[in-house]
């Protein structure tokens, strides 16, 4: 018989991931690395105790002061892991509702978090007691609050954990995604970053000061892995275009928030040199670079195929006293890091850059075959659901990837929302029901596979 607390009365609604998605946006779990803002564990310890009542197991663990929650019910093979992150990007300005505060208007769920990825997080915690009653096959949850700055504190943790507690799993089911489709690619995500030393100068010229604006067909987002350079225009792509072999930069600003963030603006003060002008300063050095910078939709890295091909972004700036440090973004569907790191030393070797380049990449690429019993099971689910059947290749990078570049196959379904990672974020509410019944319907029919 299970035990009667303080979490009974909520318990009674638990079928509700209304009622859950409510209490989850409510605890700010802001991930803002930038500023060194680190979410703390109460929102996990909400959820481990919410799951001991249907008889889970808990281990936490903490690395870097990101926490992490692992809850499991052992029952033998196969071993399912549903994930998620429970961390949310800072609300940022032009909120119509409290961000921390679900608001449901016209059938949709306003909440910083909501869509990315409270909402999916919330589903799974539905299903619970579905879960824990289930007779076969071992049951584990994974959420963490480290996705936003990248993972490698909490979900790149994670397998280590798992194997210790004899928890490999066989099979990921990540609810990080949006649109009702299987996710079963991603590209991999680096960070370029530059050190670009200081070459002052004294040229004759006029100095002109120009502001460049960012362009988002259909202002989807201004997350870097969705930019597209077919349709989009990046400022500083913009800018770099518009310079000729006359003009040297002086210097540059704008609005740089994070390196996987486009900046929706950038004003370049330079100098057209003439003869019998003006004396002005100019920097040789960032001219060179900034020249390079329309050249950055013409990369060409060894790389698989991608429906996307290869994003590169020119997303963070900042000037120090003896150099510029940029942040580069890169998108390709390759985890081979020498590689990268030898390109961009050449690129900047023929734009006559001098610079210092550290080239960061993750663990690899999310890669789950076609041919995977995960994914032909996701597939008669949806098919079931009257969803298209079919898999998608998605921009951004998630948790799968850890798991991906072990061979273990992942994928990711979440329901429909927008504005994710900006003002007004939401979740289409009758969405999260055909997520619950993907993630109720995709564990039944691993945990037969036997008897099929």
């Amino acid at each position: 018989m299970r035990k009667t607390n303080k979490f009974a009365i909520f318990l009674f609604f638990m079928n509700s991931y209304l009622t859950i998605l409510e209490k989850l946006v409510s605890f700010n779990t802001i991930n803002n690395p930038v500023q060194n803002v680190k979410p703390n564990k109460d929102i996990l310890l909400f959820i481990r105790d919410l799951l001991s009542e249907y008889g889970y197991q808990s281990v936490m663990y903490e690395k870097e002061g990101y926490w992490s929650l692992i809850s499991y019910i052992k029952r033998g093979s196969p071993i399912i892991l549903y994930l998620g992150h429970c961390d949310v990007v800072p609300p940022g300005p032009n909120w119509k509702t409290d961000p921390f505060a679900f608001t449901i208007i016209d059938e949709k769920g306003y909440a910083r978090g909501s869509a990315d990825m409270k909402g999916s997080v919330a589903v799974m915690l539905s299903l619970a007691d579905f879960f824990a009653r289930e007779k076969k096959g071992t049951m584990i949850f994974a959420f963490n609050l480290d996705e936003e700055s990248g993972g490698a504190f909490g979900a790149g943790e994670l397998l280590p954990q798992l194997e210790k507690l004899g928890l490999t799993p066989d099979y990921v089911i990540n609810g990080d995604a949006n649109g009702l489709q299987i996710i079963n690619r991603r590209r991999n995500p680096y960070v370029i970053n530059l050190k670009i030393p200081k070459r002052k100068k004294i040229i004759e010229g006029k100095l002109f000061s120009e502001k460049f604006t960012t362009e988002i067909a259909g202002n989807r987002t201004m997350h870097a892995a969705y930019f597209n350079k077919k349709l989009d225009i990046h400022c500083a792509v913009a800018a770099s275009r518009k310079l000729s072999k006359d003009d040297f930069v002086q210097s540059i600003s704008g609005i740089f928030v994070k390196n996987n963030v486009i900046p929706p603006e950038i004003t370049v003060n330079y100098v057209k040199k003439i003869t019998d002008g003006e004396t002005f300063e100019i920097d040789e050095n960032l001219t060179s670079f900034f020249r390079s910078v329309k050249d950055f939709d013409n990369v060409n890295i060894p790389s698989d195929y991608s429906d996307y091909g290869i994003n590169l972004t020119f997303n963070y700036f900042v000037e120090r006293e003896e150099h510029y440090f940029v942040q580069l973004d890169l998108r390709i569907m390759s985890n081979k890091h020498d590689l990268v790191q030898k390109y961009f030393e050449d690129f900047f070797k023929e734009h006559k850059v001098e610079l210092e380049i550290k080239a960061e990449g993750s663990i690899g690429p999310v890669n789950t075959p076609e041919t995977s019993i995960l994914v032909q099971k996701a597939l008669e689910v949806v098919k079931d659901l009257d969803l298209p059947a079919k898999t998608i290749e998605m921009g951004g990078a998630t948790d799968s990837r850890w798991f991906s570049a072990q061979n273990i196959p992942a994928i990711e379904f979440g329901g429909l929302g927008g504005n994710v990672h900006g003002a007004n974020e939401y979740v289409e509410l009758k969405s999260l029901q055909k997520v619950q019944k993907f993630y109720k319907k995709i564990f039944v029919k691993l945990t037969k596979l036997d008897e099929q």
